[in-house]
């Protein structure tokens, strides 16, 4: 027997911060038979990630320093949406300023909810093929990327051993291999 679950209805949203990249919102919801609770969202844009391949076949790959581990992390391309931006638009561009590389062809892979028991906001994942270096990076004021080209065959290597384990690059690294190696 299928059970009935109950929507919950808001009664009172806040904020308790907002900037131009993260809000924080409280929620009074009920639902019948829960009573009254409050609930804590987290407020992003929506972002992009990009599995970028060259011509011969090389994953590029960048290496950053990520505040909330504290540590240096290697992982695809991405960035947030701009306001009035596609995520099609974003993603070449994303791949342009922290590379230096322009695909020749971009495909979605899938768009995915980042964390919807408390969070808002989507991230769209996509192939490049046919990447070339064809200018210097444009990394914004806060961003130190080094650029890393690594054999597309070490790809389960380096998902298997832990070396990439942001949760949505490694989706959309399975995906991509998925779709590379039919």
């Amino acid at each position: 027997m299928k059970r009935q679950i109950m929507s919950w209805q808001t009664i009172e949203s806040k904020h308790i911060l907002k900037t131009s990249f993260i809000g924080v919102r409280e929620d009074l919801r009920t639902a019948p038979g829960f009573g009254q609770h409050s609930f804590y969202i987290l407020e992003f844009p929506d972002w992009v990630n990009v599995v970028p391949v060259t011509k011969d076949q090389q994953l590029v790959l960048v290496r950053q320093f990520r505040h909330g581990l504290a540590a240096f992390n290697l992982e695809i391309p991405g960035g947030i949406v701009d306001p009035g931006e596609s995520p099609q638009k974003t993603v070449v561009r994303e791949l342009v300023e922290e590379t230096g590389y322009v695909p020749e062809t971009v495909e979605l892979l899938s768009k995915v909810s980042v964390n919807p028991a408390i969070q808002d906001n989507w991230c769209h994942l996509f192939l490049a093929t046919g990447c070339q270096l064809t200018q210097e990076q444009q990394l914004d004021g806060t961003e130190d990327i080094a650029v890393e080209l690594v054999p597309l065959a070490q790809l389960p290597q380096l998902l298997a051993q832990g070396e990439i384990h942001h949760s949505l690059n490694c989706l959309a690294l399975s995906l991509a291999w998925s779709k590379l190696i039919q």
